[in-house]
């Protein structure tokens, strides 16, 4: 999720006179470290969103825009509530389904769409098992199997073993097979490559509005050393939930990962051990009257977290959801602490195993906790319980896989670009110094974990019943989705080098979409 490098500093000398010179010339140090660590600038002028606010769409466009959502919700009604049981009508579904979910307007026929795919599970598995080389069966069977696992029903893989001949290779007539095959690939491998659906945004006036405040309290001014990436923040929560319904909650969200980039800038690239150090003792207050005890250049990073989770609180209220609002307070506080153990273990000179990386530092910083948690800030207290937040920290395996899949992902593709200069041990390091192997072992090595993460994903996001709710569960593999979009093999990290995304988001916020 963020940049998890931190520059090392001079370790700690014995003498009263190293220290007093290391004091002495801690703020020329943390310029140094500021200049040797600026980061690409925005790649949006300041008006980008009023002229998102302006090209909100017109009453006219409205009533075409309700026009056409009716027209959709009938074709899917009819199709879901076919008579009849044959494999024609199922395949007619399927394909409707399908389309629905990819156009990103599935959340507007939920009810229908479980309706239809609990009766398709019902039929049992010998559905489009007739696989004959004329391809019709074999995309009906993968489309089948992803739809109902991507719902969350139990789909068993056994009918594909027709696939293999008797010494387990794939049969010949595959290789002609170019849809089914296709469909094939996406079905066993969506829960590992998939990048989230984004409809074309929803922005209210009211969205625009107060995101423009956010702009005001982290522009360059009082965050010169951080990433300005205010309209790259709401664009990753939008791959986490970008239904209407979730606006406010999203709004709130937004300003928690800027939050959550700018105190990871602070640390990394601005503040002494030594301020960073108050800076995160303040934070275990979250107290107004700690900010007189913080150094000159830690109050600015304090008055944002206070005035965001103040404004967060607020908002928590009218919906009754403040224990969720206490969770994100404390996983923010666990954030912190992380970035304080990462400076820690430059200032000593130490690479931990992967295993202590995770569990003290990455699982944290990766972002998985805090994001998916404060996910529900805003929305009301019975849609999400407390016990299903115990749960998740506690006993899920889908949570904790994510938030591994999170942060590895993202030392994978960030560590070439952060060994140029001095920085806290990534994963990739850790695992090189334990297990006395070069990089690209050690990536191979992550690449394989993160493999074991996706299969644990999909376990139990097809458990059911469960004590965590499929919202929770969709937020939990969206975010980790998400990674592929902002981490990859070719571009590496386009969260920092924003202009990567600029086409991604010019589509998603600016242009309009022909009716």
């Amino acid at each position: 999720m963020f940049s998890s490098s931190l520059p090392l500093q001079a370790a700690a000398t014995t003498t009263s006179a190293a220290k007093a010179a290391t004091q002495k010339n801690a703020t020329a140090d943390a310029v140094d470290r500021f200049s040797s660590a600026s980061f690409p600038d925005t790649v949006w002028r300041d008006d980008f969103l009023d002229k998102v606010g302006l090209s909100l769409q017109t009453e006219q466009g409205h009533r075409e825009h309700e026009v056409l959502k009716e027209d959709v919700r009938n074709l899917v009604l009819n199709e879901t509530k076919s008579s009849g049981d044959d494999e024609a009508i199922v395949a007619d579904k399927l394909r409707l389904i399908d389309a629905v979910q990819r156009l990103g307007v599935g959340y507007h026929f939920e009810a229908e769409i479980e309706e239809a795919l609990g009766k398709v599970h019902d039929m049992g598995e010998d559905l489009f098992t007739n696989f004959d080389g004329r391809g019709t069966d074999l995309y009906h069977a993968a489309l089948r199997f992803r739809l109902l696992r991507q719902q969350g029903f139990p789909v068993s893989l056994d009918g594909f073993r027709k696939l293999k001949n008797s010494e387990g290779r794939f049969k010949e007539w595959l290789s002609r097979d170019e849809q089914g095959l296709l469909s094939l690939i996406k079905s066993s491998s969506h829960l590992q490559s998939w990048t989230s659906t984004c409809s074309k945004a929803s922005i209210s006036r009211s969205s625009v509005n107060s995101l423009n405040g956010g702009k005001a309290l982290t522009g360059a001014t009082n965050f010169p050393y951080a990433r300005d990436r205010l309209v790259e923040c709401y664009f990753w929560i939008i791959c986490i939930y970008f239904e209407p319904k979730y606006r406010v909650a999203r709004v709130l969200n937004a300003k928690i990962y800027i939050v959550l980039t700018t105190l990871n800038d602070t640390c990394d690239n601005f503040g002494t051990y030594e301020e960073v150090q108050a800076l995160v003792k303040a934070i275990q207050r979250l107290d107004a009257r700690a900010l007189d005890e913080l150094p000159e250049r830690m109050k600015n990073m304090y008055r944002l977290t206070l005035n965001v989770y103040d404004e967060i609180e607020e908002e928590a209220g009218k919906t009754g959801s403040t224990f969720i609002v206490e969770y994100a307070k404390e996983e923010y506080k666990k954030i912190a602490r992380a970035y304080l153990k990462k400076i820690g273990w430059c200032t000593e000179g130490q690479v931990p195993t992967v295993e202590e990386y995770l569990i003290e530092s990455g699982y944290v910083t990766g972002g998985m906790p805090i994001v998916c948690g404060s996910a529900f800030v805003g929305m009301r207290a019975d849609i999400v319980t407390r016990e299903a937040f115990e749960w998740a920290n506690n006993e899920s395996k889908m949570f904790r896989s994510g938030s591994a899949i999170c942060r590895i992902q993202n030392d994978i593709f960030t560590y070439k670009f952060e060994q140029k200069r001095d920085h806290a041990p990534s994963s990739v390091e850790c695992c090189m110094k334990q297990y006395g192997i070069s990089d690209k072992e050690a990536v191979e090595f992550l690449l394989n974990e993160l493999s074991n993460a996706w299969k644990n994903i999909g376990r139990e996001y097809c458990q059911k019943p469960t004590l965590l709710p499929t919202v929770f569960k969709d937020r939990i593999i969206n975010y980790a989705r998400s990674m592929n979009l902002f981490y990859d093999n070719r571009n590496g990290d386009r969260y920092t080098n924003s202009h990567l995304l600029k086409e991604h988001l010019t589509a998603l916020f600016v242009d309009p979409v022909p009716l």
